[in-house]
């Protein structure tokens, strides 16, 4: 086992982390020296992507606000209280440990961000962080070895290779932003559901230029590379010109602003280039652009390009004929949940878009654009749309209760000592419940049930028989 790992797991029985203070001199430590190379940083980034100067600097500003919003998320005061709470007769239910030790394996996507935000994260939540680095050509982990070894106790962070010592992880929290599957429940396992696909509905109520404005702008940035960027757009079939005719103005300006795809992910773009290739050859969709930047006009929804997560400026579009077909013929037509649903539509339309679609996460009429910094968010938590990552995912509970119980649980004690008679309890048991205070109604529809969904159309729109 490498030395290196060892030290970390003797410093995870050490409780060496556990301190606040200690956690916050380590995050203290780490934005210091961010800060102070943030010039190489930046230079690195730049060199391994040919990123823009804008892009570059979106992505270091939201890394460094991922470490200032943990640091602040730690209170000396607070956990000093919350410690010391069962001493003072008090339940310390929220109580939380850290996890011990954590294994990071960073995506290529945004990579600084992608380290930076998770590393932050399980600092501040007391655990020790082995981070992957692979001996690469890459600029930026070469000023990283450089950097965060220097900046950080080695004792609670170290940089090594691959880990594939079974005896390693399974006893640790493994962040795998490159995992080809996702955890489909709460595990030490934490993979970006890389693979999962994001989809974009545009119905005729929405407002086209901002609706178009949005999705270029994420499916176009950070070299159409980020996994919440749209991979379909589906748009009503009475507004497909109008949006169409959108699209190709702001992807135009994208056009002319860049000339090249991020050189780090060039060889990922091929399989959607090649299923473009093959619905063009097949005549089942149409594109206007280059060879690196295209709007896909899709004929048949069974072409492969209208079915396969999307990476490079490539954006398809396909028609839909209603909300019902946007959803049950298109948005569900998968085995999994979607990554992110994209819906510009009027705000009853946009309710009843998301509320029919599984994805992890739902969004109406934007697309924020931190969203594409960073790796997918692990589907098995709670999403975080700013930092992917949370300390609640490196921790877990460990909850003191020292307070005399409530009233129910008492009487239920009292009864097992012979306090009270069981045809005591029995009545308390079997009392009913309290009324709903809605009248009733034995006739429920189709359109009852969706009554809260008060979408009245003003064109043709084709419904379920």
């Amino acid at each position: 086992m490498d030395a290196a790992i060892e030290r970390l797991q003797d410093a995870v029985v050490d409780g060496r982390a556990e301190t606040v203070r200690f956690r916050q001199n380590l995050l203290h430590a780490l934005h210091l020296a961010l800060r102070t190379h943030a010039a190489d940083i930046c230079a690195a980034m730049a060199s391994d992507t040919g990123a823009s100067a804008a892009e570059v600097d979106a992505e270091f500003y939201l890394a460094m606000e991922a470490v200032r919003h943990f640091y602040d998320g730690l209170d000396f005061q607070k956990a000093l209280e919350d410690e010391y709470s069962v001493a003072r007769g008090k339940d310390n239910a929220g109580r939380r440990v850290g996890f011990g030790l954590v294994v990071l394996r960073p995506t290529g996507h945004t990579r600084f961000f992608s380290i930076v935000s998770p590393l932050a994260a399980a600092l501040s939540a007391a655990c020790c962080v082995a981070l992957e680095l692979q001996e690469s050509l890459l600029n930026l982990d070469a000023t990283l070895r450089k950097i965060l070894p220097k900046a950080l106790d080695q004792n609670v962070f170290s940089i090594t290779t691959t880990i594939t010592d079974a005896s390693i992880l399974s006893s640790a929290i493994l962040i795998d932003q490159t995992s080809k599957t996702s955890s489909p429940s709460l595990t030490t396992q934490l993979l970006s559901a890389t693979q999962h696909r994001a989809i974009a509905v545009v119905d005729r109520t929405a407002d086209l230029d901002a609706a178009a404005k949005a999705i270029t702008a994420a499916r176009f940035g950070f070299g159409g590379m980020s996994p919440y960027a749209p991979d379909l757009v589906l748009v009503n079939e009475y507004v497909k010109k109008d949006f169409f005719e959108a699209c190709s103005r702001y992807a135009t300006l994208s056009f002319a602003r860049e000339t090249t795809v991020r050189r780090v992910d060039a060889n990922r773009n091929e399989e959607s280039r090649r299923a473009i290739r093959e619905a063009e050859d097949k005549r089942v969709a149409t594109s206007f652009g280059s060879s690196d930047f295209k709007l896909v006009d899709i004929k048949d929804r069974d072409a492969t390009i209208a079915n396969i997560k999307v990476n490079g400026r490539f954006l398809p579009i396909i028609t839909c004929t209603s909300l019902l077909d946007a959803v049950y013929n298109h948005s569900q037509a998968t085995d999994k949940p979607l990554l992110a649903g994209y819906f510009f539509a009027a705000n009853d339309a946009a309710k009843y878009l998301s509320q029919h679609t599984p994805a992890h996460i739902s969004c109406i009429n934007e697309i924020p654009r931190q969203l594409l910094v960073g790796p997918a968010a692990p589907t098995s938590h709670e999403p975080d749309l700013e930092y992917r990552y949370s300390a609640a995912m490196f921790s877990v509970p460990r909850p003191q209760f020292v307070e005399p119980q409530g009233e129910g649980f008492a009487r239920v004690e009292k009864l097992l000592d012979g306090g009270v008679t069981a045809q005591s309890v029995r009545a308390l048991a079997t009392a009913p419940l309290k009324p709903t205070g809605q009248p009733r109604n034995d006739y429920m529809g189709f359109f009852e049930i969706h009554a809260e969904f008060r979408y009245v159309p003003t064109r043709n729109v084709r419904l379920p028989h």
